[in-house]
């Protein structure tokens, strides 16, 4: 349970970050005249796609820690993956970067991005969903982050359920920039650069004590030889 939350809070602190990626997507969309439910419907729908596309993500990186488990290496996870983490965050020198080079997934976002832009005059929630599914696809350094540590859960379910916790973390922010608008781009970008990377030092620093088998409850649960490492359940 208490990873979940460094999942939240991951969203949550990251999401000014998504003020330079996701929100001017946002503002790109189109305001037409209606009630405030319609309004609070495309929103909430274009932020219900971009947490499926995180959750499905999530699924896939849990599989893989599940298989990190199953070679023997489950009471390590948690270590390997917070020292990824660190490893991650040092050769980009702390800086989340938005995008990435890799050529062999450049034509998958050049469709994407063909996607968003027939999507951006959508005025129904299906419409606004499958913006958010398709945003949630694009390069962005804090998934990046966040998809690392959800390998710590273990199992498909958990990554799962760690990139919804994430993905609800960033909706306050995000619903934040479509009621405020541009407005909110005089936020200090520089303690955003600032305090993000030392969030990720902490969440990469529990995941690293965690796995260290101390006996402390909640935080380092004392682990029996062959016991695997729920991390998404209390010890």
């Amino acid at each position: 349970m208490l990873m979940l939350w460094t999942g939240f809070l991951f969203g949550l602190f990251g999401s000014l970050h998504c003020l330079g990626m996701c929100a001017p997507i946002v503002w790109a969309m189109p305001v037409r005249a209606g009630s405030r439910f319609h309004w609070w419907k495309l929103r909430l729908s274009y932020n219900f796609g971009r947490i499926i596309t995180y959750s499905l993500l999530g699924s896939l990186f849990g599989l893989a820690g599940h298989s990190v488990r199953l070679m023997g290496f489950q009471q390590h996870l948690s270590i390997i993956t917070g020292v990824f983490l660190l490893f991650f965050l040092l050769i980009n020198k702390g800086r989340i970067s938005g995008g990435f080079r890799l050529k062999p997934l450049s034509r998958l976002l050049l469709r994407v991005k063909a996607s968003l832009s027939r999507l951006m005059n959508g005025n129904t929630a299906k419409t606004n969903a499958l913006l958010g599914f398709y945003n949630g696809l694009l390069p962005c350094g804090l998934v990046y982050m966040a998809l690392i540590a959800s390998l710590s859960m273990g199992s498909v379910q958990g990554g799962m359920l760690y990139m919804i916790s994430f993905g609800l973390g960033t909706l306050p922010m995000m619903i934040a920039a479509a009621w405020m608008g541009r407005s909110l781009r005089s936020l200090n970008q520089s303690m955003v650069r600032r305090w993000i990377p030392r969030f990720i030092v902490l969440v990469a620093l529990l995941l690293i004590v965690r796995g260290l088998n101390l006996g402390i409850p909640y935080i380092s649960p004392k682990l029996v030889k062959g016991q695997a490492i729920e991390l998404c359940e209390q010890p």
